[in-house]
This record gives C-alpha cells, structure tokens and sequence, in this order.
C-alpha cells in the first residue's frame, strides 16, 4: 500500500513545475523502501520515476540508465502496460538525442504490444512518434503513412491532445518538402487544439515550427514574433533542450534582421543551455551563428574562436552519427538472434507437445489436483493464523481501543468475505467436477479447469492481506471467478465490463472482494434459472462520482418475484451472509455513514413481465 501510495505521489508532483525536484524525494523514498521489502516490482516503478523525471529535466544519459534498469525488473513480471510505458520513453529519449534509427525498434515494439492488447489510443500515438522519426530520417512517404493512419484513429477517438500532436507532425513533413500552404494548415489546426486545451508545451511547439514556416519564406519580422512568444511560454517549463532552441531561434532572427547585439544576447543563453545537457547539434548552430556575428562586427579573433568551436561540434556530431550506424547494426544483429532462439524455442516446444501421451496428462492432472488441495489448505491455515494474530494485537493495545477495535472489526470481516466467496461448498463443487473430467478421459478439460481455478486461488491469495487493491486487480479476480463458472456451466455466462467518465482502473483502490457476493448470486439466482440460460448476461458498469466508486451490476435472470414463486430462496429475499458482511465493510469505510449503500431494482417491461435485477453499490473512494 505505502509502495503504491508513494508511486502515486511522485507522479502527481511530476506533473507540475514547481513540485519536480519534490518528486524525486519521493521516487528516492520509493526505491528504499521496495529495496528493504524485496519488491521487484516497486524498485522497477522507482527506476521508471526517476526516468521520467530526467527525461522531463533534459538529462538524457541518466534518465536512460534508470529506464534500462526499470525495464530490467518488468520484463521478468510480464507487466506489458509497464514494458510499452518503458520502451515508449527509452524511444522518446533516443529520439531527442538524435539517434533515430536506434528509437525506432524501440517504437515498433510498443506498437506490437498495444496491437496485442488492443489499445487504440497507444497504437495511435505510437504511430504519430514513428512518423516523427521517418521525417528526421527524411523518409517522408513513410512519414505521411504514419501520421494519417494515427490522425484518423485520434478523431475517432476523440483525444484531442494526441491529435494535435499528429496534426503538427503533419506540418512538419511538408513544410521539408517546401509544401508551405499544407504545412501552414496543419500547424494552425494543431495550435487551434493546444490553445483551446490550454497545452502551453504543445503551443510552444506550435509557435515555433510557425516561426520556422516563416523564416523559411523569408518573413523574418514574423517569425520573430512565433518564436519570441515560444520563448516566453517555454521559460516556464523546465525542458532544458526545448529553452535552448528557443533561445537559438529568436537569435536567428535577429540575425536575420541584422540586429547583432540582440542576436548575440539570446545566442549565447542558447549555448550555455545546450552545453550544459550536451545538446552537440544545437550548440554547433549557435557557434556558427556567433562565428557571423563576429566577422560581421569585424571581431575576427572571437570569429576564429567560435569557428573552432563550430568545426569541433561539428566533427563530434559526425563521429557520433558514425558511432550510431555501428551501434544500428550491432542491435539490429543482436535482434535477429534473439528472433531466432525464439524461433528455435517455438520448434522446441511443439516437438515436446507432441510426444506427450495420455498417460502424461492424467499424471500431471493428479499432480495438479494434489497441488491445488495444498494451496487450499495453506489458505486455510494463513487465515486461521492472521485472526490468532490480530486477538493477540488487541490485547496488547488497550488504550488504543477505538482504533483497534476498528481495524479488528474491518480484518475480521474481510476474512469472513474471504470464506463466504471461497466457501467449502464451493471448492468441493470444484474438486469433484476435476475428479469426474479425470475418470471420464476428459484430461484436457480438467486441465483448463485446474489452470483456472488454480489463477483464482492464486489471485485471492496475493489480495489476502492488502486493505485495498487497485479496480484493475480486483476486476481481474472477478473475470477469473466468472470464468470458471462459465466452464462448470459449459459457457452459458455472458458479461461484459464498462467504465464512465474516463475512470482509470490501475489508479482507483477500493476494499479486495467486493463485487464477487453480487455477481455470485446474480449468476446462481437470476441466470440459470433462466428457461435459456444461453442468452442470459451480466453488465457491470462503473463510474466515478465525487469521491464515490459507483458500481451498478445488472442482469436479465428471472427477478426477485418469480425466484419467490419458484420457492428459491435468493440473495433478495433473505440476505445472504456474504451480503451483509459486504454492506457492513461498506459502512466502515465512509466518516458520514448513509442510509442505503445498496440498492436493488426489479426491472419490468410495460405488461410487467421481470426483465432482470440491477444492483446499485455505492463505494466510498479509498
């Protein structure tokens, strides 16, 4: 939790100018405190921090030595969201550097995962970098592909900020190919966007590739006045590269404009910036620009010096793109290898799939069965430890009652959800439903039965201890429960999961095993007592209201009516105790408790007829 919450926090500060060095703190309390608890995941999460933050601070080289680190810890953990974050950034970075063939496996990895996991807005922004990098690289035709593709996908879906990001790309392909009315339309659609959501960085950008369209046509008095606006919105932001080109286009406009000193003055803020983070193309145009000045002024020793300085730039560019094409290969070779063994994995495997023979299977289903019994029982056995634990605890902190008394009321009813969701009706259910797969030669189903029952054990594990899990967690466990009910029943659940107002699941917490009482029930009281199971369905809808979860789960099962006429007696009727202990978890969550924390509607057509249930959960924000 504490991992989490300082992961949270650090993030939000990063988000502000103000608050960035405050943020390292925290990313620096991150990593200590994952290092004590030997968390791999909260030391991956620490290294991502710390890289974004040099990244937005402009020191490229340690910002890439943290993101190398963080993809280090994520890889083995199969966390993809992560892994795409991490590539995404390593290829952002290279990108600004200047080595643009060395970002693109990076970007053409993150399209493969986002593809993979269908994830239109990261496909759709992976797409607009990879144009970026095809227009540095002067591959314009691919460049324009990209960028289209990305445009039509970011109007679908209607995020803007993204949108204006392509839009500017655009411009840029045209305006290097001397194209200025297209270049000139898209850059004042992509400002229009910026400025209407209040993008300063963004417009930055926008003003200055406006300026560049001008300069580029001569109308240098304009250009001046895009680039002195880019300069006063970029001097308060803390991008290092960005202020020192800034700085290096107003100074050639008024080089352009034969205003030397003023030129002079802005030039050299450029180069100390650009010196400082190493930025070796933009300094070797700024010494070139003070080498004309000079000779201009009739200075000649300064124009000699500055000249030197701009041929020894210039040799350290070309020796490092030489460096970059070396650097190219070796990675592209090493790409090709690992394709290979994993080529040779795939073959590998195959062969090993085949030779297993049926006696194997019914082995290894035994030997799952056995391992699942031991998970049970350890679960068992942790439980019934965690309650001698939490007497003990009580008894020693008595003139702390009330907080106490709290926590040990909030412990004792999570572990009594616990039991009512895994209760042993159900593991028995389970079990013998295994055992009948086996004796009747159905190995394969038993064995994806076990797999999935052996994720939910797992899962419910895992969330044992934790007060709190993230929405995405929780609705995993879920998915995982509905499953394999959906397996004992030969798939006649139908559910789908949906979220408003743009609600984040990674980033929203609320108390483990919440949901599942609801769903049980609308599955065993409402679905298959249905006259055609097949066509029954659960939605699951949440939406985010102040600092309130809303979760509203509904079904087209038979209704609280016909379950009573049936004599079935149902969650509805008469609470089960699953509910209850659920509604009571509810009411201590909140300071200002309310009256009703559960609704529940019978839903009818016009004649009457039950058309399902919809349960209303209110869940106070954790």
């Amino acid at each position: 939790m504490k991992i989490k919450l300082l992961d949270n926090i650090s993030w939000h500060l990063a988000r502000s100018p103000e608050t960035i060095q405050e943020a390292r703190t925290y990313a620096d309390s991150l990593y200590l405190l994952s290092k004590r608890a030997g968390n791999p995941a909260g030391m991956g999460r620490s290294y991502l921090r710390l890289g974004n933050l040099e990244k937005i601070l402009g020191n490229y080289p340690v910002a890439l030595h943290y993101l190398d680190s963080a993809l280090k810890y994520y890889e083995p953990l199969e966390d993809t969201d992560k892994i795409a974050d991490i590539l995404y950034d390593l290829g952002a970075i290279h990108r600004s550097m200047g080595n643009y063939e060395l970002s693109l496996p990076y970007y053409y990895r993150v399209l493969e995962i986002s593809k993979m996991e269908n994830n239109q807005v990261s496909e759709a922004s992976t797409l607009t970098s990879i144009g970026i990098v095809h227009r540095l690289l002067k591959q314009y035709d691919a460049a324009l592909e990209n960028y289209t593709r990305a445009v039509e996908m970011l109007e679908k879906l209607d995020k803007p900020t993204r949108l204006a990001a392509a839009l500017s790309g655009m411009g840029s392909v045209y305006a290097e190919l001397a194209d200025y009315p297209q270049a000139g339309q898209y850059y004042r659609r992509s400002l229009a966007v910026n400025e209407k959501l209040g993008n300063q960085r963004e417009i930055g950008y926008n003003l200055s590739n406006l300026g560049h369209l001008e300069e580029t046509r001569g109308a240098y008095t304009e250009a001046l006045d895009y680039y002195l606006r880019a300069l006063r919105i970029r001097g308060k932001i803390p991008r290092k590269e960005d202020l020192a080109l800034a700085y290096r286009n107003v100074g050639a406009a008024y080089l352009k404009l034969d205003q030397l000193e003023k030129s002079a003055d802005y030039l050299k803020k450029g180069l100390a910036i650009s010196n400082e983070i190493h930025a070796t193309p933009i300094s070797r145009d700024i010494y070139g620009m003070l080498g004309k000045i000079s000779e201009k002024k009739k200075d000649y020793a300064s124009a000699l010096r500055y000249q030197r300085h701009f041929m020894a730039a210039k040799d350290s560019v070309v020796n490092a793109e030489s460096e970059k094409q070396l650097a190219n290969a070796r990675t592209r070779f090493e790409l090709q290898q690992r394709e290979n063994e994993i080529l040779l994995l795939q073959q590998q495997n195959t062969l090993q799939e085949q030779i297993l023979d049926r006696q194997t299977l019914v082995k290894q289903a035994s030997l799952a069965g056995l391992a699942l019994l031991t998970a049970v029982a350890i679960l068992i056995i942790y439980m019934y430890r965690q309650r001698l634990r939490s007497q003990r605890s009580i008894a020693f902190k008595d003139q702390e009652i009330r907080e106490v008394n709290h926590q040990r009321q909030l412990s004792e009813l999570e572990m009594k959800a616990l039991q009512a969701q895994i209760n042993p009706h159900f593991i028995f259910n389970c079990l013998n439903s295994i055992n009948q797969m086996i004796q009747s030669n159905q190995n394969e189903h038993a064995s994806k039965y076990l797999a999935k029952f052996g994720k939910l054990i797992r899962m419910i594990l895992e969330n044992a201890e934790s007060v709190e899990v993230s929405l995405k967690d929780e609705l995993q466990l879920l998915e995982a429960y509905i499953q394999l009910e959906g397996l004992r029943f030969e798939g006649k659940i139908n559910y789908e999961i949906s979220f408003k107002n743009s609600l984040d699941p990674e980033n929203t917490f609320l108390p483990s095993m919440l949901i599942q009482p609801f769903v049980e029930n609308a599955i065993w009281h409402g679905l298959l007592n249905r006259p055609n199971p097949d066509d029954g369905l659960i939605s699951i809808a949440f939406e985010q209201q102040d600092d309130e979860l809303i979760c509203e789960i509904v079904d087209n099962g038979i209704g609280r009516q016909k379950a009573i006429e049936l004599k079935k007696p149902t969650i509805w009727k008469g609470k089960s105790l699953g509910l209850k202990l659920t509604e009571e978890r509810l009411k201590l969550m909140g300071s200002a408790l309310k009256s009703q924390l559960v609704k529940i509607a019978d839903l009818k057509d016009n004649t009457g007829e039950a058309l399902g249930t919809r349960v209303t959960v209110i869940i106070p924000m954790m």
